[in-house]
């Protein structure tokens, strides 16, 4: 059960049900945060479909024309029902839940629909060659902008050497580099190179006012004067808590191999993370649709603080709801959030 597995079958339900040309059936990404309470996904394609299904234009039209779609798609997963809004709102049976998370685990297919590897060249500027930081967030935005066209292209990208497995050392930070000597070069030996982009990629205005953040301590330009929070490694930096999300989702994965099982969670976070999971790929294309790079990283964001939610959740209240250990859902969040850094120029450590 994939995003674009769900899309198709709803389509497919709509062509069916109103005898409609297959050609004219718009796209409508199904998403998990759309969903009423106690349901997978939600599709809004019946309020799209109206005027196609040539019914009424009242106000009930689309929950009419949702509530038949809930009836052709409903033989195929454990429930279905349309609501007030038309949209369509699915419950995977445990089967399809499980299979979804295990397909996430391949990070590339689960947010692009094909498959690559990150081998090639892919565009990532140096930005302590910048001169302002202005210049170096415009090369940031614009690397990240063409990897997240490049990832959606039918083709792959020209050859080239992979990107090496990461660790938590920045050639910036650590004293790795010749002098720093422009803006640019100075920010990133207080921040690191990987905050840097994410710090860049966070905010929506192109032209940021000077003093302009992006939440707590976190100013849309970190400088070497003025660095917040993007200097610290703790939560209080979202790029560090992106990058730690991750080495423990890969660490977790090793834990369970070696016979450790992961910790115990209540249904309601394993429920939040299987959403945010099922939202990537729709998250994806709209960041690639809109040239918005901050769309990604928000995304990011919340699949990490879902996650952390997850393994942070107490054994005690977690037995006594029921809940049992899944072994799959950090391969599932370690391929999504590798991934998505990727596609930033972030790097992903794998170990703790």
């Amino acid at each position: 059960m994939t995003p674009w597995s769900l899309e198709a079958e709803v389509r497919g339900a709509a062509v069916r049900a109103f005898d409609l040309d297959p050609e004219r059936v718009p796209f409508a990404w199904p998403r998990a945060e759309q969903a009423q309470q106690g349901h997978d996904a939600a599709s809004p394609l019946a309020p799209r479909i109206v005027r196609l299904v040539g019914t009424s234009r009242g106000k009930d039209a689309p929950a009419l024309v949702g509530g038949r779609l809930a009836e052709e798609l409903r033989p195929g997963y454990a429930d279905v029902r349309g609501d007030s809004r038309g949209f369509v709102n699915v419950t995977f049976t445990a089967e399809q839940r499980a299979r979804m998370t295990r397909a996430a685990a391949d990070g590339p297919r689960w947010l692009t629909g094909r498959a690559w590897n990150g081998e090639g060249l892919w565009p990532r500027t140096a930005l302590h060659g910048a001169g302002p930081l202005a210049q170096a967030r415009r090369h940031a935005r614009a690397d990240a902008r063409a990897r997240i066209a490049l990832a959606l292209e039918d083709q792959a990208p020209p050859a080239g050497p992979g990107e090496r497995e990461a660790g938590w050392r920045d050639p910036y930070r650590d004293g790795d580099t010749p002098e720093l000597l422009s803006e640019a070069a100075r920010a990133l030996g207080a921040i690191g190179e990987d905050s840097a982009r994410v710090a860049f990629c966070r905010s929506i205005p192109e032209r940021p006012r000077e003093r302009e953040t992006t939440g707590n301590d976190l100013p849309v330009l970190p400088s070497a004067d003025r660095p917040g929070a993007w200097s610290r490694l703790t939560d209080a930096n979202p790029a560090f808590r992106l990058r730690y999300a991750h080495a423990h989702a890969t660490s977790q994965g090793r834990w369970s191999a070696d016979g450790a099982l992961p910790p115990a969670t209540c249904p309601a976070h394993t429920a939040s993370v299987r959403g945010f999971l099922f939202d990537g790929p729709s998250a994806l294309d709209s960041a690639a649709r809109r040239e918005e790079p901050h769309i990604l990283v928000r995304y990011l964001e919340g699949l990490a603080s879902a996650y952390d939610e997850w393994r942070t959740c107490p054994r005690a209240a977690a037995r006594a709801e029921g809940a049992v250990a899944d072994p799959a859902l950090p391969a599932a969040v370690a391929g999504v959030l590798r991934t998505g850094l990727f596609l930033l120029g972030v790097s992903a450590p794998t170990r703790l």
